[in-house]
């Protein structure tokens, strides 16, 4: 037997209760007209902002009645489905960057860094050529400093 479909405004609602808080406000703005603004709230300051895009409804209280559960429903379910998306892109991102860097630290370990040559003897200087601070061989001329 076949289920009657539900219509009524908090049937529509309850599926997105389930995960998350909603703010419901009701007003009155003209004659016979209502506004009904039905706001999810944030889960995470870090979530992102569509997922707590309000749905707004503005219409005398039978088009309220009549149209606002299926738009109610439309809007779960696109909310659900971007909510799913939005993790799915996040988990998805997590994985390829901690890929990238498994695959960059492989990189470095194929990779065999040269090693560190043994010192050789300095290399000795050519002859005739004295460093700043050595002394000729022999005795130290005399230098004449005049004053």
């Amino acid at each position: 037997m076949n289920q009657p479909e539900t219509t009524g405004l908090f049937s529509q609602l309850a599926p997105m209760l389930s995960n998350r808080t909603v703010i419901l406000t009701v007003a009155a703005t003209g004659r016979d007209v209502l506004t009904v603004s039905i706001i999810p709230k944030k889960l995470k300051d870090d979530e992102n902002d569509v997922l707590s895009v309000p749905l707004c409804a503005t219409g005398t209280a039978e088009e309220l009645d009549r149209d606002l559960p299926s738009q109610l429903r439309d809007f779960v379910d696109a909310h659900s489905s971007t909510s799913s998306n939005l993790a799915r892109i996040k988990e998805e991102l997590e994985a390829a960057e901690k890929a990238v860097e498994e695959a960059r630290k492989e990189k470095l370990k194929g990779k065999k860094l040269p090693v560190a040559e043994k010192a050789a003897a300095p290399k000795p200087e050519p002859q005739g050529t004295l460093g700043l601070f050595d002394e000729a061989a022999g005795e130290p001329e005399d230098v004449e400093v005049n004053g």
